[in-house]
């Protein structure tokens, strides 16, 4: 085992200090996140399964970092949402991703209950985790779900937002990555474009436009700061970074649409 190699003593004497030692030489040597994360797990295995030792127990484990290659501009964002205008739900797919912060499987698993327009909200309830958020609904979204609502056929029938093909079932993750990922590349856009895709971009234009960690967090849901911090880089040049000269221009012109319909 490198680690052993590595700490040169004893599985028996090895201490939670070795470890640490050891996610640093890693880090070092430029490992990337995903492989440090096996790394840990298989040291987590070996220990308490073979070794029979609780060392796990006081080690703080590397947060997972993600890269940000993908995130997509303001005005990216507007050409998705112009691309997608022609199909109402393909439209409030996208627009509940960006502008409401939802996973793929919060999407699918959203139901027409769950939004109230008089509170102009949305509640949020992840299939995974087993909780539940609240989110507000901006003038750009609520357009959004009225006119889909407007379009889609006997939609007071259909308990989910997006039915699947069976009664009773919803749309899969899939086909919702399929969608948007077509829409990605209809808009112009070079690199692929995800769910995640949008959902991190809304994330780094918050913080761009001022928002803090911990609003950002209660925003996508996360139980702690520290998954917020793994991917998203807070460095002081983050806002000069991400903001861009039409990005007041691309807002307003999005208000503008949304506002007249």
């Amino acid at each position: 085992m490198d680690f052993l190699h590595f700490a040169d003593k004893p599985a028996e004497k090895i201490t939670v200090k070795d470890l640490n030692r050891y996610m640093d030489h890693l880090k070092k040597r430029k490992v990337s996140s995903s492989t440090i994360q096996i790394n840990v797990s298989s040291l987590k295995m070996f220990f308490e399964d073979v070794m029979k030792m609780n060392l796990f127990q006081d080690f703080q484990r590397p947060v997972r970092e993600y890269n940000n290659p993908n995130a997509i501009t303001y005005k990216e964002m507007q050409n998705i949402l112009k691309t997608a205008s022609s199909n109402a739900k393909h439209e409030l797919m996208c627009g509940l991703v960006y502008f409401g912060g939802l996973r793929v499987g919060e999407l699918i698993s959203l139901r027409w209950a769950y939004i109230d327009t008089k509170r102009k909200s949305i509640q949020i309830k992840s299939p995974i985790l087993s909780q539940s958020r609240t989110v507000e609904i901006p003038v750009e979204l609520g357009a959004l779900v009225k006119k889909y609502e407007r379009e889609i056929v006997n939609s007071s029938s259909n308990t989910y937002l997006f039915p699947g093909k069976s009664l009773g079932s919803h749309t899969t993750s899939r086909n919702v990555e399929r969608i948007i990922s077509e829409i990605g590349k209809n808009s112009g856009i070079s690199s692929p474009v995800t769910v995640f895709t949008l959902r991190h971009s809304r994330a780094l234009h918050l913080i761009a436009d001022g928002s803090s960690l911990n609003q950002v967090k209660d925003f996508l849901g996360h139980k702690t700061l520290a998954s917020t911090e793994s991917y998203l880089p807070v460095k002081k040049n983050l806002r000069a970074a991400v903001r861009e000269k039409s990005r007041q221009d691309a807002l307003k012109n999005i208000r503008k649409k949304f506002k007249t319909r």
